[in-house]
């Protein structure tokens, strides 16, 4: 069996159906991971959203910013906006099904060796602190979907703080785990800053190289597609702009490399 990790789809289907011929997916026995954001702003999330519900067995998925404005509308907690693309789910049937099993979706995934995340982990947490937050973040998205959605917005807290109040802990859990690229020097999230890393200025640092907690496992995320495929010590970074019309980037566990397409132009507006 082989496993590889994917980066941010956002709706490219063909550039996904690409990818995955170019790895050799084999359904019945590989498994994928995807580090989040499967909708929105590509032409295919429906059919995005098909294909990973119909191969959910076979894959591995945490929620990102996306995915979770996604639920937002659902829930008539946002509106459409100009820029979302994902209008034609919202029309189909058996859609509960579908909703319920991204309610069911983590922020964090992992094993002993590899965990996944869709944006980053704060720099203060251990690996058990940050799948605690995320089962709490999905026990109470599940109890009252719209109320939890709603009290999910925001920007504060931007640093962690465990005494805080339970919607703002959990607020900072997703802000962190969804949405954060880079940390302010007393280590709280700046959420402005989302050019590549040749114009970053001297008083923010990626997250992923601010001064952290030991972690035993090698990180897995997205989100940050201005900075493309970055490694570092302990993990990499797979968003590599495919919806912005470069490449689809998978990591390969067992090779320990990337993989990449070109972007399909059928995904792209």
């Amino acid at each position: 069996m082989s496993i590889y990790a994917i980066g941010d789809l956002q709706g490219c289907f063909f550039s996904l159906q690409s990818l995955l011929d170019t790895i050799n997916f084999n359904k019945k026995e590989d498994e994928v991971w995807f580090v989040g954001d499967l909708v929105n702003r590509g032409q295919g999330s429906l059919e995005v959203l098909k294909w990973c519900y119909e191969h959910r067995d076979n894959i591995k998925i945490v929620l990102g910013n996306h995915d979770l404005h996604f639920l937002a509308v659902f829930f008539k907690v946002k509106k459409l906006s100009k820029k979302d693309t994902f209008e034609s789910i919202l029309k189909i049937k058996n859609l509960s099904k579908i909703i319920d099993w991204l309610l069911s979706i983590p922020l964090v995934y992992g094993n002993e060796k590899n965990l996944m995340v869709h944006a980053g982990i704060a720099p203060s947490w251990s690996s058990e602190l940050t799948k605690k937050l995320s089962n709490e973040v999905t026990i109470e998205l599940n109890k009252n979907p719209k109320k939890f959605l709603k009290e999910m917005y925001g920007n504060l807290p931007n640093i962690w703080n465990e005494n805080d109040k339970k919607e703002d802990r959990l607020r900072f859990a997703i802000n962190t785990m969804t949405r954060m690229r880079t940390l302010n020097q007393d280590g709280s999230i700046n959420f402005s800053f989302k050019e590549s890393i040749n114009k970053l200025p001297s008083n923010l640092t990626p997250w992923y190289l601010f001064p952290a907690e030991e972690r035993k496992e090698f990180i897995l995320s997205g989100h940050w597609s201005a900075i493309g495929v970055q490694a570092y010590t302990n993990g990499i970074t797979l968003d590599s702009g495919c919806v912005w019309g470069r490449k689809l980037s998978a990591y390969s566990f067992d090779e320990k490399k990337i993989i990449s397409v070109p972007a399909d132009p059928r995904d792209l507006f």
